[in-house]
């Protein structure tokens, strides 16, 4: 959840003793811009101004908890939430630190750095041309058989995989290292 903070410039002294008898409508053009200008219009007595104001939108954003190096696989020590002023951020940001987790460093990262995507990405479990285990569930029975990956896989990523014993193309999840599930994550 953000916190917004708006802080609006002193008017200057010959505007601030203005009067309406009436509500003041704003109209502002919405953006990304910490800084804004709105118009104040009162109807009754007609006048309008300019206001000038900043803004800005603090949220919870992962960041580093130390300094990892680079193919870390990143777990819950690793990262952390602290709140920054999002509208003056340049580049993208994580808000849910549960999207990191295994995920791995691809740079190394300082103490207190904000995760971009830019800077990890996730752990192939499978790469293309791997050995892997063509897993099939039915109740309480488990069938196993080989395959080879057709493409690479992060854990829950559906890929394609070639039965070595019928030569027909399966599309599974993958459940773990070498381990394709056609029954679903």
């Amino acid at each position: 959840m953000a916190r917004t903070v708006v802080r609006v410039s002193p008017l200057a002294p010959t505007l601030d003793k203005r009067r309406c008898n009436g509500p003041i409508s704003f109209i502002h053009a919405p953006g990304r811009a910490t800084r804004i200008t709105a118009k104040a219009i009162c109807n009754q007595p007609v006048w309008t101004i300019f206001i000038t104001a900043t803004i800005e939108q603090w949220q919870p954003v992962v960041v580093s908890s130390r300094a990892l190096s680079k193919g870390t696989i990143l777990g819950d020590s690793d990262i952390y939430l602290k709140e920054y002023d999002t509208k003056s951020l340049s580049s993208a940001y994580f808000t849910n630190p549960g999207e990191l987790i295994g995920r791995e460093v691809k740079r190394s990262l300082a103490s207190n750095q904000i995760i971009s995507p830019t800077l990890v990405e996730k752990r192939l479990l499978i790469r293309k041309g791997d050995l892997v285990y063509i897993e099939a569930r039915k109740g309480t029975m488990t069938v196993r058989m080989t395959g080879t990956a057709e493409q690479d896989g992060s854990l829950g990523e559906q890929i394609s995989v070639i039965n070595s014993r019928s030569g027909k193309q399966v599309h599974g999840y993958v459940k773990s290292q070498g381990v394709v599930s056609v029954n679903g994550q």
